[in-house]
C-alpha cells in the first residue's frame, strides 16, 4: 500500500517536472499543475497565491474549483488567516480537518462540508516568499497528511522559479501601470491650457477654443505660421479631452518623401503579414496630429478623406480594410484658399477636415505674451542646463521686444536657450542675444536705417548695459559699481552724463527679472 502512494507521488512529480519542460507560458504551465493535483491527488481545490510586496498580501493568482467570485476574495494579508500564517511563518500548516480550526478564514467561502483537510505550503526562492500552494482533500480514514505537506513541499520547490516569473511579470506590469498614470498625468498637466503661457487676448480666445475641442470627436484643423505651436496646440486639445488617456501621435510631413508618410500613417503589409503598424492603428482610441499635410500627395488626401469618412483604412500592400476609431488634427501654415487653387490641398478634404478650425496667432500679434514666454523658457532651461540665470537685463527686453519674430515662439524659446549657455553670470545681457536681435534693438527708433554695423551705437549699447547692470548689483553705489568694474567713480560720473543713466533710478533694487 505504501509503495503504491509512493509510485503515485512520483507520478504527479513526473508529470509536473514533463509539464515544466513542455510549457513556456508560466500561466499554462501553472493551470496544467493543477489540473494534474485534482486528478492524481483528488484535489477537490487547488490554489496558487502570490506575494505581493507592494500590498504586503498574499492574493490567489490561480484555482482549480473555484468560481472567479470566489478566487477574488482570496486575499490575505501576512498573518491572516492560515494561508496568511503559512506566508509570516514561511512554514508549511496542515489542517486535518478544517471544521476544528479556528483559525481557517475560508475566505473564498467555496467549502460547503465539515469533512475537508488543508494543506498549504510555502513557495521560497533564496529565503524569499513567493508565494503558496494549497490543496484541499477529503478527510477520509488514515490519510497521510504528513506525506501531503511533503509531497507539495517538493512541488513548491520546483515550481519556485516560474511562480517568481509570474509574481516579477505582474509587479512589472503594475509598476509600468503606474508609471504610465503618472506621465499621463504629468502630460496632461503640462499641456493643460491653464498651464499654457499667454495672458493676451488672442491666445485667451485659443485657450477657449482648445477646452471646447477637447471633447469633439470630430477632426480638426488648425492654421498658423511655422513656430506659433501647433503641435503643442494639438496636445492641449488632447490632454483636455475625453481622449486624454488614450494615445498621442504627432507625424510632420515636411521633408519627408511621399511614400515614407504613406507608410507611417498606414502601416505596411507584405504577403499577409503585418510589416509595421501605422499611426492610425497605433493610435486607436486617441488622437493623431499631422504636421503640414501640403507637403504631400493628393493620394494621401484622398486616403485620409476615406477614413474621415467610413474610419476604415488599408495598409499599403494589404488587402485587408481595417478599423479605427482616431480623432484627426491636421496643421497648416499655408493660407489654405490659395494651397486649393494651387491643388496643394483637396478641397474636399479640406471641407471634411475642417469641422473644427483654430487659428493660433503669430508672435508679433501677442507681444504682451513676449515677456511672459521669456521668462517661461528661462526657468525652463536653467532647470534644464542647472543654470541660475535670474533675470534678462533692460536693454536685452528691449531688444526682444523691438523684434519682429518670423520664427515665433520656437524662435523666441532658441533665442532663450542660446541666452542662457552663453551668459557668465545671473543675468542675460543684450550681447547675449543672436545679432538679429541686437540689430532690431539699434534700430527701434529709426527701422528704415539698414546701417546696423554703427561701431558707435554698438559700443554705446554695450557700454550702457554694463554700467546698468552694475549699478543695480550695488543699489546705484557708484563707488561699489567702479571697484566691480576696475575703475574709477570719476569715469563712472562721466560715463554716466554721456549716457544719460540718473543714480537715483537705482537707489532701490528690485526684485523683477527683467
Amino acid at each position: 500500500m505504501a509503495s503504491s502512494k509512493f509510485s503515485n507521488d512520483l507520478l504527479i512529480i513526473y508529470k509536473i517536472s514533463q509539464s515544466l519542460l513542455r510549457h513556456k507560458n508560466v500561466n499554462t504551465l501553472l493551470n496544467e499543475v493543477l489540473d494534474i493535483l485534482e486528478t492524481e491527488m483528488n484535489t477537490e481545490r487547488a490554489t496558487l497565491t502570490l506575494f505581493h510586496t507592494n500590498e504586503n498580501a498574499l492574493i490567489i493568482e490561480a484555482s482549480k474549483g473555484l468560481s472567479a467570485q470566489e478566487k477574488a476574495r482570496g486575499r490575505y494579508a501576512l498573518g491572516e488567516g492560515v494561508t496568511g500564517l503559512v506566508g509570516l511563518n514561511r512554514q508549511a500548516i496542515v489542517i486535518p480537518n478544517i471544521a476544528e480550526e479556528e483559525s481557517f478564514l475560508d475566505r473564498t467561502r467555496a467549502r460547503k462540508k465539515n469533512d475537508i483537510g488543508f494543506v498549504c505550503v510555502p513557495v521560497m526562492r533564496n529565503d524569499e516568499l513567493i508565494g503558496t500552494i494549497s490543496v484541499d482533500l477529503e478527510a477520509t480514514p488514515n490519510i497521510d497528511w504528513e506525506r501531503k505537506k511533503q509531497l507539495l513541499e517538493i512541488i513548491a520547490n520546483l515550481l519556485a522559479d516560474a511562480i517568481f516569473q509570474i509574481r516579477e511579470g505582474i509587479e512589472e506590469k503594475n509598476t509600468l501601470k503606474t508609471e504610465n498614470s503618472r506621465l499621463q498625468k504629468e502630460l496632461g498637466n503640462r499641456y493643460n491650457p491653464s498651464n499654457m503661457v499667454g495672458n493676451s487676448r488672442v491666445m485667451q480666445k485659443v485657450f477657449e477654443n482648445i477646452n471646447l475641442m477637447g471633447n469633439a470627436h470630430g477632426s480638426i484643423l488648425i492654421m498658423g505660421e511655422s513656430g506659433v505651436g501647433k503641435e503643442l496646440t494639438s496636445r492641449a486639445i488632447h490632454f483636455s479631452g475625453i481622449r486624454k488617456m488614450s494615445t498621442f501621435l504627432s507625424l510632420n510631413c515636411s521633408g519627408l518623401p511621399i511614400n515614407m508618410v504613406e507608410k507611417e500613417l498606414f502601416g505596411v503589409e507584405r504577403d499577409g503579414r503585418l510589416i509595421k503598424a501605422g499611426m492610425l492603428e497605433k493610435a486607436h482610441g486617441g488622437t493623431l496630429y499631422i504636421d503640414e499635410l501640403t507637403d504631400t500627395s493628393m493620394e494621401i488626401q484622398h486616403q485620409l478623406e476615406d477614413y474621415l469618412q467610413n474610419q476604415t483604412f488599408k495598409r499599403v500592400g494589404g488587402t485587408e480594410t481595417l478599423n479605427s476609431n482616431v480623432r484627426l488634427i491636421v496643421g497648416t501654415y499655408k493660407n489654405v484658399d490659395e494651397a486649393i487653387e494651387n491643388e496643394e490641398i483637396s478641397e474636399s478634404f479640406y471641407y471634411r477636415l475642417s469641422v473644427n478650425t483654430l487659428v493660433v496667432p503669430p508672435l508679433r500679434d501677442r507681444k504682451s505674451d513676449i515677456t511672459l514666454l521669456a521668462d517661461y523658457f528661462l526657468d525652463e532651461f536653467n532647470r534644464s542646463y542647472g543654470k541660475k540665470v535670474v533675470r534678462i537685463s533692460t536693454p536685452a527686453i528691449n531688444m526682444v521686444m523691438a523684434y519682429h519674430w518670423p520664427g515665433n515662439v520656437l524662435e523666441l524659446k532658441n533665442c532663450v536657450e542660446r541666452a542662457v549657455l552663453s551668459t557668465d553670470d545671473d543675468v542675460i545681457h543684450g550681447y547675449n542675444l543672436p545679432p538679429s536681435l541686437q540689430a532690431a534693438g539699434l534700430n527701434e527708433d529709426d527701422p528704415d536705417n539698414n546701417t546696423v554695423t554703427d561701431l558707435q551705437a554698438s559700443l554705446e549699447t554695450y557700454e550702457r548695459e554694463l554700467l546698468v547692470e552694475a549699478l543695480k548689483r550695488h543699489r546705484g553705489n557708484a563707488a561699489a559699481a567702479a571697484r566691480a568694474l576696475n575703475t574709477t567713480p570719476r569715469v563712472l560720473n562721466y560715463k554716466f552724463n554721456k549716457l544719460n543713466i540718473n543714480l537715483k533710478d537705482f537707489k532701490k533694487s528690485s526684485s523683477s527679472r527683467f
